[in-house]
């Protein structure tokens, strides 16, 4: 990343943690598709900021990542009369077939390709496209991600697992979409966004809109029976970005929760006052796809009273505040608990002060 001028890296700072922003570079050059993304903007968006559209497009022109812009349906040729006004944006009618040809041409000469197919519906189109075409695919609409019958936004909204938030109706249509989507090319990465949050979406762990995902198996054990132990330490050093000390602490383990692909698991082992949780591990290829949310509902589903800490450092903190009944500030960590009874809160906060760190080096979160 030290070839980004100091001009992008500032603007990239503004949007997220560096080590993140970094991460997704990387991850995105070293995918294989005529262009990075096919977005799909609505037509509220292009009617109310085309140029802000082509302001972030031709940023990622910049980072050398090749977005493309996909317009379908009775409106497209509406929509890419609107388009036009800006210079940037260039044209290519589906039915005339070379598509990515025609991206690759616009991209080397910093245009932004425009795909338009009149009326066809945005369903028959991506599955013609993905994957070959683009692998990610960013709906693009003045009102951003999906959202909740209470109006709020759903970071993450899982096709394939039963008992799952409902969506407004008014979203409908897009949720049948993604699961359509998801179930014929199955590996793309969808998500819903507004035009002002494209790229904190695409470039930040938390993102800044709805993501579509099937969800994940959670396989629970009691210790680790049936664990690759193998796998798990992987995933426990690359998640940490540490080495461990020795693996005397596996020992310990009461019950474990783990993602089928080994991408995230939970640890928690046995104390008088209830469950103190090990190891909260997610892969770095699984964050900001919602496994995350998906081990702990696993969890607490399951368990009943649950201890943990945090480096008071720890940008999740904000996070565990949330889940957690109560928690307090010693030294260099900070000590969550949730359904812990009153007398036992001393009792778990000097466990976790006293208890050994298994990771070599710097402090273990």
């Amino acid at each position: 990343m030290s070839t980004l001028n100091k001009t992008i890296r500032m603007f990239l700072d503004s949007i997220g943690r560096r080590e993140d922003y970094e991460f997704y570079l990387d991850k995105f050059k070293a995918e294989r598709s005529a262009c990075f993304a096919l977005l799909c903007p609505d037509q509220e968006t292009i009617e109310a900021g085309a140029e802000v559209l082509a302001f972030d497009l031709l940023f990622l022109l910049r980072l050398e990542l090749a977005p493309a812009i996909l317009l379908c349906g009775e409106q497209a040729d509406h929509l890419r009369n609107l388009l036009a006004r800006e210079a940037i944006f260039v044209f290519h009618p589906l039915e005339n077939g070379n598509a990515q040809d025609f991206i690759q041409r616009a991209s080397r000469l910093e245009h932004i390709p425009v795909l338009v197919a009149q009326d066809v519906d945005l369903e028959t189109v991506l599955l013609q496209l993905v994957p070959d075409v683009a692998q990610r695919v960013h709906l693009v609409r003045a009102a951003g991600g999906l959202k909740n019958a209470a109006g709020e936004l759903l970071p993450n909204v899982y096709t394939q697992v039963e008992n799952c938030e409902p969506v407004q109706t008014l979203d409908l249509d897009l949720l049948g979409l993604g699961k359509k989507l998801l179930e014929e090319r199955p590996g793309i990465h969808l998500t819903v966004t507004s035009p002002l949050n494209l790229l904190q979406e695409i470039f930040t762990v938390k993102g800044a809109g709805t993501l579509f995902r099937k969800g994940s198996v959670i396989q629970h054990a009691a210790g680790l029976d049936g664990v690759d132990q193998t796998r798990l330490i992987e995933l426990l050093e690359t998640s940490f970005n540490k080495k461990l000390k020795s693996l005397s602490f596996m020992e310990n383990v009461s019950d474990s929760y783990i993602d089928q692909n080994y991408r995230g698991a939970v640890l928690l082992e046995k104390h008088s006052a209830g469950l103190y949780l090990s190891k909260y591990a997610v892969g770095r290829e699984a964050r900001g796809e919602g496994l995350a949310l998906e081990l702990w509902r696993a969890v607490c589903a399951n368990q009943g009273p649950l201890f943990w800490r945090s480096n008071r450092e720890n940008p999740f903190n904000a996070w565990y505040q949330q889940q957690a009944d109560g928690y307090h500030l010693t030294g260099k960590w900070q000590i969550f608990w949730r359904g812990i009874s009153t007398a036992s809160i001393s009792e778990v906060i000097e466990y976790c002060c006293k208890r050994d760190e298994d990771f070599i080096g710097t402090k273990n979160d």
